[in-house]
């Protein structure tokens, strides 16, 4: 027996975890799209007193926020545009880019006017493509907007767009938001009852807090000296973190099932095939489980989800002849905060 023994043992390098793709958009002077890590750098390529920076650094420095995260976002992509004069033409411009570069997610932009903010909510409405289009061959790049506004009044209905009263826009409150609810994505997590650092409460008498939770506009509450942003929705009154939810479910399955074609040499046409591309869905399913975003049951502790994998017998000779399976029914119950909701859909794989 050796009377010295070292033994030496390589540690795993962890996968990384799903992280929000986030785009700023600036309208000030055409810039190239360019990914932030750090705080020095984002000053140096913008300037320490454009809006851009103070968007980055409300964004970066969540450390304070109240719940604290466990880590924090520490990357953006920054892109610029010039010469918008109206909301038709920066949509414009965010729809020639998307050509070039579609990978974000969530978006923000140095635009508070209320003309500006209205469009951007229904070019992120527009993003989720329809069943039709999908079948069409459309790519599934939805988004989801967040903006801030200083008019109290600001009255919309959007999917897909959450918004922020804030009596000071110099707070960047959109930025902030993100920055301190972001990072536990993709754990499903309210974002009502967050405090993000760096922002103060407006003075709002009762009717114009009325007049915001009417119209679905969040704002930083003071209530029993409680500070911290209601009610956590899109402009449509959804609940983000169910918007998101959904999101993150649809990526999740689509990602999985090329997955499975492109680690097997083939799925075959036959109930096996079907039961490869079932096993995806149902990866995904608990996967969504284990971050919250579908229920459990609550003695059993099981997902609550049910995914419907076909035969080769359901398959019409039209779906074999050009490999297409029949379709999987899935329907999944969403976690929510204090009431659930349902999603369901319906997959169509052509293998």
């Amino acid at each position: 027996m050796n009377d010295v023994v070292v033994v030496v043992k390589r540690d795993t390098a962890p996968l990384p975890s799903d992280t929000l793709d986030i785009l700023l958009i600036l309208t000030d002077a055409e810039k190239e799209a360019e990914i932030f890590t750090s705080l020095g750098a984002a000053e140096t390529a913008l300037g320490k007193e454009s809006i851009g920076y103070k968007k980055v650094k409300a964004l970066f420095s969540q450390g304070n926020a109240r719940p604290a995260p466990e880590k924090l976002i520490q990357k953006i992509k920054v892109v610029g545009f010039a010469d918008i004069t109206t909301p038709e033409g920066l949509v414009e411009a965010i729809g020639e880019y998307q050509k070039k570069d579609n990978d974000w997610y969530f978006f923000m932009t140095d635009k508070t006017e209320d003309e500006y903010i209205e469009a951007l909510a229904a070019f992120a409405e527009g993003t989720e493509p329809t069943e039709m289009e999908l079948n069409s061959g459309v790519e599934d790049h939805r988004k989801f907007y967040f903006g801030q506004t200083s008019n109290k009044a600001l009255s919309m209905s959007h999917a897909r767009a959450a918004v922020v009263y804030t009596g000071d826009l110099e707070e960047h409150a959109d930025a902030a938001w993100i920055g301190a609810v972001g990072p536990w994505y993709p754990q499903y997590v309210t974002w009502k009852f967050k405090m993000p650092a760096g922002l103060g409460y407006p003075v709002l008498l009762a009717d114009e807090r009325k007049t915001l939770e009417d119209h679905c506009i969040n704002f930083v509450t003071d209530e029993y000296k409680r500070n911290y942003i209601k009610n956590g929705t899109c402009t449509d009154g959804e609940f983000i973190d169910s918007v998101m939810g959904g999101d993150w479910l649809a990526k999740e399955i689509r990602g999985g099932i090329y997955d499975v074609f492109m680690s097997c040499p083939i799925v075959p046409y036959e109930d096996s095939g079907f039961t490869q591309i079932g096993a995806a869905v149902i990866q995904a399913m608990n996967e969504a489980v284990k971050h919250g975003i579908i229920a459990v049951d609550q003695e059993s502790r099981a997902g609550i989800y049910t995914v419907s994998i076909p035969k080769w017998e359901d398959a019409t000779e039209e779906q074999r002849r050009k490999r297409i399976m029949p379709d999987i029914p899935w329907e999944a119950q969403l976690t929510g905060a204090v009431h659930s909701v349902k999603v369901k859909g319906i997959l169509s794989v052509e293998l």
